[in-house]
């Protein structure tokens, strides 16, 4: 007796041997699997063609900061002392000269003080001086005066032969002793009024110092952008108290890029800078292009040159960063003057003192090129 799975069998050969059943075609898939294969080849061709004519950029991130010129310029205190006021506002256009603080020098005034008190003592001491001696000195020549008189008298009796000449020695020694003492005290005297003169002009010569330091100046023209000491803060000699930036000198970004990374970075190379305080998921990025870049990594000193601002400047010391110049694109026609890479960018001014990320391409890969080694470490080729 045949089971049930016998019986399927030979069903199944007789139907194809059969010759009704020879004209007839084997289905090997539905529509739907060929309208799925085709898009799948579809894909595969538009991924090559893809992979090799489009380019990917290969990017390098950092941070900057936007300043007009490549640094922000400080005015600096000559002279320890407290701020007494600020002179200048932030936005104000200076011209070399102008006074930008008043301090406080109490060293300086002090010094001052004490040598007015000085000269006065010693113009008071010298005129009471003054008066002692032009009293003995009053005296001496009129007692001078009654000996050459005397002289005079026993000078012709001599002639005469009534006095012997031993007899004027004594008067002219007595002459000439108060001779001598007239012309110490004239000497002294003089002594006295070159020591006040001294001390007059040493005081002028305070006064001068006082009013010189006391009064920062600026030794540039420029725009403030920073006021970095206050009223009563007490500074030493070169803390800086005002930042200015060139007011005719074109925007820049100076960029900061890891040390890892600066190597990679070439003049022309193209930037996309993002402002700190602007969304690039809304109005994209800033473009640039680099004007140099630092042969070897910036010093802190360089740094903080640059940025006028302490705490950024720390973090971008601690990237030990080579130091890129980065020109932004111009476009008249956006709110911010600058060219962005989608919209108009920020309806809003994007100035000195901004800071930002900024990302320079440094490469320009075809996809394929990442995939070709894989292939060729797979298939063991060279």
């Amino acid at each position: 007796m045949q089971g049930p799975e016998q019986l399927l069998r030979k069903s199944s050969i007789e139907k194809l041997s059969s010759p009704e059943q020879l004209d007839m075609m084997m289905r090997v898939t539905s529509p739907m699997g060929w309208i799925a294969l085709t898009a799948v080849g579809v894909l595969i061709v538009a991924v090559v063609i893809w992979s090799t004519v489009f380019d990917l950029s290969v990017k390098v991130d950092g941070r900057g900061y936007m300043v007009r010129g490549e640094s922000v310029r400080e005015i600096q205190a000559l002279s320890p002392g407290a701020v007494l006021s600020v002179e200048v506002r932030t936005g104000q256009i200076i011209e070399p000269g102008t006074v930008v603080a008043r301090l406080s020098l109490p060293d300086l005034e002090n010094r001052l003080a004490t040598a007015r008190l000085l000269l006065a003592d010693m113009e008071s001491q010298t005129q009471s001086a003054s008066a002692t001696i032009g009293s003995i000195q009053a005296g001496m020549q009129a007692q001078l005066g009654r000996l050459q008189a005397e002289r005079r008298k026993k000078e012709e009796l001599v002639r005469k032969g009534l006095l012997t000449s031993q007899s004027l020695s004594a008067l002219d020694q007595q002459i000439t002793n108060i001779q001598s003492s007239l012309l110490q005290s004239q000497i002294g005297r003089g002594d006295r009024g070159f020591s006040v003169e001294g001390k007059r002009l040493e005081v002028k010569e305070l006064e001068a110092k006082l009013a010189n330091d006391s009064a920062v100046r600026s030794a540039f023209s420029g725009r403030v952008v920073a006021i970095r000491a206050g009223v009563g803060q007490q500074i030493g000699p070169g803390d800086p108290i005002v930042n200015l930036e060139a007011e005719k000198e074109p925007l820049r970004i100076v960029g900061f890029i890891p040390i890892a990374s600066g190597k990679k970075i070439q003049p022309d190379q193209e930037v996309r800078i993002s402002p700190t305080f602007v969304k690039a998921e809304d109005y994209g990025f800033m473009l640039g292009k680099v004007v140099s870049v630092s042969t070897l990594p910036a010093t802190p000193e360089e740094i903080r040159r640059v940025v006028a601002n302490d705490t950024l400047a720390r973090q971008f010391i601690e990237l030990n960063p080579f130091e890129v110049v980065i020109a932004p694109l111009l476009a008249p026609d956006t709110p911010s003057g600058f060219k962005w890479t989608s919209s108009g960018g920020p309806p809003l001014e994007i100035g000195s003192g901004t800071d930002c990320t900024v990302q320079v391409v440094v490469e320009k890969r075809k996809p394929i090129s990442y995939v070709i080694p894989t292939i060729k470490q797979t298939l063991g080729a060279s």
